[in-house]
């Protein structure tokens, strides 16, 4: 399933799909015999371009990511989370090749700051880190931000949100108190990819609480006064598209 899931997504990213449908178009153009052929060729390029300068832009941005951010405006601060079992912080938006010394962090390296906050206020007595690679990216960053290494249980098989679900559900009742009574966690990731995470953790024995950090959308349209910001393609707007292009279509493949 994880590599149906891959194959499925290469095909129907914001990248991938216009590139194939101006390909055809091109191919519709250069090889038609009839002329409606060429129309629909030049119709499918056409539509390819539109596709990619919409998916650039700031108002694509907007369109997709502030409805998957904004129901966890109110759960951003420490304070309005309640205690829990423990802490649960999904990889992402860091990585540690090995000849590098120190972990690189990215935008996503909010998810970690966060679950060493919620630490530190005494949320949980326990920080588990779900994720490939995090054993060697994400817990040296937790223990620099104060969170003791007795305190960090690593996941460090997950390669998508769903094993994150369930062999943190594995961890967890193997570690903490009675496996028969449910537990408690708090949920950390991206604000825009929690609505998918508690999806897949309300499949298991979990309650799952969201802790969101990472509103890529509202930071990117925070300062944007010019008209321009709107209209004009960059390749972070397309990127972050991408991004939350595969979060929607997780939220409808569940369904």
């Amino acid at each position: 399933m994880f590599y149906l899931n891959k194959i499925v997504w290469f095909w129907l990213n914001p990248s991938a799909l216009p590139i194939l449908v101006a390909a055809i178009g091109f191919w519709l153009i250069l090889r038609g015999k009839r002329p409606l052929s060429r129309k629909v060729g030049l119709l499918a390029v056409a539509a390819s371009v539109v596709f990619i300068w919409f998916a650039s832009t700031l108002s694509c941005v907007c369109l997709l990511g502030l409805p998957l951010e904004r129901p966890y405006l109110d759960a951003q601060s420490v304070e309005s989370v309640p205690s829990a079992d423990a802490i649960v912080v999904l990889g992402g938006g860091i990585g540690k090749a090995e000849e590098m010394t120190y972990p690189d962090m990215s935008d996503g390296a909010d998810r970690i700051w966060h679950g060493a906050r919620l630490y530190k206020a005494g949320k949980a007595p326990i920080v588990i880190v779900s994720g490939t690679n995090d054993l060697y990216a994400t817990v040296p960053l937790l223990i620099d931000f104060g969170v003791p290494p007795e305190a960090i249980v690593v996941d460090n098989e997950s390669r998508n949100t769903y094993e994150n679900s369930r062999f943190t559900e594995d961890l967890l009742l193997s570690n903490v108190g009675d496996p028969s009574v449910p537990k408690r966690v708090l949920l950390v990731t991206s604000a825009w990819h929690m609505t998918r995470s508690l999806g897949n953790f309300s499949k298991t024995s979990l309650v799952a609480i969201p802790a969101p950090a990472d509103f890529k959308a509202h930071n990117m349209l925070y300062g944007r006064q010019y008209w321009w910001s709107w209209i004009a393609p960059t390749a972070d707007n397309f990127a972050q598209v991408g991004a939350y292009a595969k979060e929607w279509l997780g939220r409808l493949a569940r369904r």
